[in-house]
């Protein structure tokens, strides 16, 4: 196997990039493809090649589309004249698209009572873990088994760095004022959820921040804010169980209802 495809998933398992390897399993007739040649599919970029052409063109489409549901399966390429292939080229070329699941990552910024919490489940419901705290004393060896730990020098900066792949964050510092700087610095951030913990006038004060900053209400809206569902949680096991239900919400794009009313089963 070339190292240029081997280096290249190895950073994409390591980053929690998706990724798809594409092989040929046999070729026949004209085609430009050569059974065992491969390459690295991932959003917008490839590495590799199996043949060039339509043929490529075809193979990095449908690999897209796996990637997008998750799933590994086996595409054919046929061709047959040359206003199928743009070339003199024919044949029939069977491919095998590897989808590499990379787990979903839970970034936890705050390791106090509820961010240790929320590790708990998240570990337990298969997320990629990480802990960001800026007391070295929270984060170390052996606190969070499992998870990435990380001690920052403050939540303003450099946060952007843990969102990566398909990421949901909480923000549960140790105070309002590092509550609002992780905000401020990941407002913009590319994850899929965005939460933070707080009461109704502490997230008051929050948003007028945000505001005097020049931070449009569309970079708002999107945020969880008090993050967590209605179910009158005050114990910190308890708001991390109404946190962790909304990820799960948002990640399998399910609806906050009583599963006897989404069924509706009559007696």
């Amino acid at each position: 196997m070339d190292m240029k495809i081997i280096a290249g998933l190895k950073t994409c398992l390591d980053e929690g990039t998706p990724v798809a390897s594409v092989t040929v399993i046999s070729s026949s007739g004209h085609s430009p493809a050569r059974t065992g040649a491969m390459m690295l599919v991932m959003p917008g970029k490839q590495v590799g090649s199996v043949g060039g052409g339509q043929l490529e063109h075809f193979a990095v489409a449908e690999a897209e589309k796996l990637l997008v549901v998750g799933q590994s399966g086996e595409i054919q390429f046929t061709a047959d004249d040359t206003k199928t292939t743009g070339s003199t080229c024919g044949g029939n070329v069977r491919l095998f698209v590897r989808v590499f699941g990379t787990s979903p990552r839970l970034v936890i910024l705050g390791a106090g009572h509820v961010g240790r919490e929320l590790f708990q489940l998240g570990i337990h419901l298969g997320f990629a873990v990480v802990i960001v705290d800026d007391r070295e004393e929270m984060v170390a060896d052996g606190e969070f088994p499992g998870a990435e730990t990380f001690s920052v020098g403050g939540f303003d900066k450099n946060l952007e760095k843990f969102i990566v792949g398909e990421c949901y964050v909480c923000i549960a510092t140790r105070s309002h004022e590092t509550d609002r700087e992780a905000l401020e610095a990941l407002i913009e951030a590319d994850a899929r959820y965005l939460g933070i913990i707080g009461s109704s006038s502490k997230l008051r004060g929050i948003f007028r921040s945000l505001r005097d900053k020049g931070i449009p209400r569309e970079k708002v809206e999107p945020l969880y804010a008090p993050m967590g569902l209605n179910i009158a949680s005050r114990k910190p096991k308890e708001i991390a169980m109404s946190i962790m239900a909304e990820i799960l919400l948002v990640k399998n794009s399910g609806s906050p209802e009583h599963m006897r009313d989404v069924k509706n089963i009559e007696y």
